[in-house]
């Protein structure tokens, strides 16, 4: 029985050293536009999904006045999307898509 405390103990501070830092909950993830990006593509890479740009768009309304104009250095916050808003988010960008 003496071995269980020290494995518990290895795997417990293998599991510490191998953890991901915790992000601060305060502040939000940011992606600096690189030259030829767009929103679609922002999006496709730092959520996942390409048709959630809409996301992106209203985060930084302060720094984007055209959806289909964003500048290379510009900061974009990149927000948490809640998966119930995903579909509305999908059919608002196909809505302005095709306009």
């Amino acid at each position: 029985m003496a071995r269980r405390p020290t494995l518990l103990l290895l795997l417990g501070s293998i599991a510490l050293v191998t953890a991901a830092p915790a992000q601060d909950a305060a502040a939000p993830r940011l992606h600096r536009v690189q030259a030829g990006e767009t929103l679609w593509k922002i999006a496709r890479l730092t959520v996942g999904d390409p048709t959630l740009w809409p996301a992106l768009y209203l985060a930084n309304r302060d720094q984007i006045k055209d959806p289909s104009r964003v500048y290379p250095g510009q900061e974009l916050a990149i927000p948490e999307i809640d998966p119930a808003r995903a579909d509305a988010l999908r059919r608002e960008a196909a809505t302005l898509t095709t306009r």
